[in-house]
């Protein structure tokens, strides 16, 4: 049995590379038949290349494209890493620019090597996956992020903010959300769970929405101050559920919170971090004392 976990595509331009597609596929067995057929379809088998239980295959027909398939083990320790990996790049911006900047600086010093470009980025993927697996991420989107992320960097166990715009199609910019673009303004928190829970961050989320309103958040109206909780670990998501619908009895309205994960998470602009520090008597709609209320 086989199941495709990813497809992605990307271009290094100054390589002078053609675009590359991934694709990443999920096996239970029958290794030996899966490297048989793909031999004779086209595909150099190239073994494990250092990651064990996930096996590259190149495509060798010379098409516009440069097609790489992965056939990962199922249950393998380095499919978890793998699909944390993907995850991580796309919902983390730090991580994003980490990995840009070191492909680039791989092009320079490796004079165009492709063969040592594709194999030179273990440490930063080991360095990103150990940060993983010892802190935990969410979004939230809870009206105006600048609000948001004061409230929840005062809380013990809150460790790194940043705002920005999600669940909205491509990048964009400040100007653009306060037009309607679709994005929601939110507010990505990293946290260690040893000194905050998950329920503890969902608290106080509720602490300072009104979770029956639908793009309103205190004076503020538009599509961008919509509620949601987003880019949570998927396994999270039926303790998630299940907290909203706990918490569902105190209301009589319908909770109208999104709950969505792996969405790109695109950073504002510089002027929108730590927004209070910089502008001590900004406006914010969430009383920030108010975190004294959550026990």
């Amino acid at each position: 049995m086989l199941d495709i976990i990813h497809i992605g595509s990307t271009s290094v331009e100054s390589l002078g590379a053609k675009p590359i597609i991934d694709i990443d596929i999920v096996f239970e067995d029958n290794l030996d038949l899966i490297i048989r057929t793909l031999e004779k379809n086209n595909y150099l088998y190239e073994g494990e290349k250092g990651i064990k239980d996930r096996h590259a295959f190149r495509y060798l027909k010379d098409d516009f494209y440069e097609h790489h398939l992965y056939v990962i083990k199922k249950g393998s320790n380095n499919l978890r890493n793998h699909i944390m990996l993907k995850r991580a790049l796309q919902t983390k911006p730090r991580y994003r620019k980490q990995y840009q900047d070191l492909k680039q600086q791989l092009i320079s010093n490796n004079k165009q090597d492709r063969e040592l470009y594709t194999n030179s980025k273990t440490d930063l993927i080991q360095a990103i996956l150990k940060e993983e697996s010892l802190m935990k991420s969410i979004v939230l989107g809870g009206g105006c992020f600048w609000g948001v992320e004061a409230y929840f960097k005062q809380l013990n166990g809150v460790t790194d903010t940043e705002v920005g715009y999600i669940n909205g199609v491509g990048a964009t910019t400040y100007k653009a959300v306060c037009e309607s673009s679709g994005h929601a303004e939110a507010v990505l928190l990293h946290y260690d769970e040893e000194l905050i829970s998950l329920k503890k961050i969902l608290d106080h989320f509720f602490n300072i929405i009104d979770p029956t309103s639908i793009n309103k958040q205190g004076p503020d109206i538009g599509v961008q101050y919509r509620t949601g909780i987003y880019n949570f670990a998927p396994e999270q998501l039926p303790f998630i559920e299940n907290y909203i619908n706990v918490r569902q009895k105190e209301y009589s309205k319908q909770i109208r919170v999104e709950v969505l994960t792996d969405l790109i998470f695109y950073p504002a602009e510089d002027d929108h971090q730590d927004y209070l520090d910089k502008h001590t008597n900004g406006y914010c709609h969430v009383k920030l004392d108010s975190y004294k209320n959550v026990e």
